[in-house]
């Protein structure tokens, strides 16, 4: 990634604690911290080239096809469970995606950090 955004390599933390659902994004996360920076990139280029919006499930098929026809050919086992939380982490990560992707209540009762 460019030296323009030093913040690729940030760690997220959980939104909410106790959710098993994000628990174990985060857990993928730190074994494969080159998916989320692959995922960002991606998202960062479909801006540049215009889109204010954008689906976080294009984003993941965008990187599966990218890793497995037209790079290294390594297939990367991405979570569909998981796009939610890497929506939500790349809008409050990214200063210039916030927004970029809708998002949805996820409906489930558990503890947000900081309370």
């Amino acid at each position: 990634m460019t030296g323009d955004t030093p913040y690729l390599d940030f760690d997220p933390l959980p939104e909410r604690v106790g959710d098993p659902l994000e628990a174990a994004a985060l857990e993928f996360h730190k074994a494969n911290p080159h998916v989320l920076r692959e995922i960002a990139r991606v998202c960062l280029k479909v801006q540049r080239a215009g889109r204010r919006r954008w689906s976080v499930n294009a984003a993941f098929e965008v990187v599966r096809y990218n890793a497995d026809v037209t790079t290294d050919h390594r297939v990367y086992k991405l979570n569909n469970n998981h796009r939610a939380f890497y929506a939500r982490w790349i809008m409050r990560d990214f200063p210039e995606l916030a927004g970029f992707f809708a998002t949805r209540d996820q409906g489930r009762v558990v503890q947000v950090a900081g309370e």
